[in-house]
Parts: C-alpha cells; sequence; structure tokens
C-alpha cells in the first residue's frame, strides 16, 4: 500500500512539468511599442494595464503601436407589469488603432464587442458591486483577445 501511494505522490509531483501561461510573453512573435489612451476612460486604463505586461522592446519582433478606446453602455433590457427594472446588460465597445512600428499610417483596426446581462437586486451596494465584478472580468477577457489579434497579425 505504501508503494502505491507513493507512486501515486510521485506521479502528481511530477505530472505537471510541462505546465506554462497560455499568454505568457515568452513565445510571442511581436511587442507593443507605445500604447495609446485615446480617451480618459477608467476602462480604457485598465485595459491599457493589462497590456502593460507586453510592452517589451525586441526589435527581431514586429513592432506595434496602440490606439485604444473604449465605452461602457448600461441598459435595461427588461421590466415588470410595474415597470421596475428586472434586468441589465452592460455593453463595453473597445476600438484599437493598430500602426505597424512608429509610422503613422494605420495598419489595422480591431473592434470588439463584449456584453453581459445580470439580474436585478434589491440591494444596490451588491448590485452595483457586482456591476464593477462583471466589467472588470469583461476587461480582462478584452485585452486577452487584443493580444490574440496582434498575435495573429
Amino acid at each position: 500500500m505504501k508503494k502505491i501511494s507513493l507512486y501515486f505522490c510521485f506521479l502528481i509531483i511530477f505530472g505537471c512539468a510541462g505546465f506554462e501561461p497560455i499568454f505568457s510573453t515568452k513565445g510571442l512573435t511581436f511587442y507593443i511599442d507605445e500604447i495609446e489612451n485615446m480617451d480618459n476612460n477608467k476602462n480604457t486604463k485598465q485595459i491599457v494595464r493589462n497590456i502593460l505586461s507586453y510592452k517589451l522592446n525586441n526589435a527581431t519582433k514586429k513592432n506595434y503601436s496602440l490606439k485604444i478606446n473604449s465605452e461602457t453602455r448600461n441598459e435595461v433590457t427588461s421590466r415588470d407589469s410595474k415597470g421596475d427594472p428586472l434586468t441589465y446588460r452592460v455593453i463595453i465597445i473597445t476600438g484599437v488603432k493598430v500602426f505597424k512600428g512608429t509610422s503613422n499610417s494605420l495598419f489595422d483596426n480591431i473592434d470588439i464587442i463584449k456584453n453581459f446581462t445580470y439580474s436585478y437586486q434589491t440591494n444596490q451596494f451588491e448590485l452595483g458591486q457586482y456591476k464593477k465584478d462583471i466589467i472588470d472580468n469583461l476587461i480582462v477577457k478584452i485585452a486577452e483577445e487584443i493580444v490574440l489579434e496582434l498575435q495573429l497579425m
């Protein structure tokens, strides 16, 4: 029995040796030279902060300059018979202008729209916190999609 448990522990410890993060900067074929925030929006600042780790300086890779702007919309999607809101939808629309190198000519445009529908809660503090968490998760997904699009260029 000791041999089996020892073998099982050995398998668990050394079975995860090939783990690598999906969005690591090690195998990238590009780097970001400059990131410009087009509007002074809080969500755009968070997107820039999430992409900032890809701002490396490597002359052997393709370099891009980015101009990012975003817009957040909140919509009421359904109401009850009294007219009170039942569900909401938060929409984040992000536009990224990609410039090749340090040139001023536009290389590509990336438009990303993410949305999430959530239910109304009677406690307004919990509703605000839930909405903030939703927006933070959508921003992380947008940043990952931007990096993926840049990797595929």
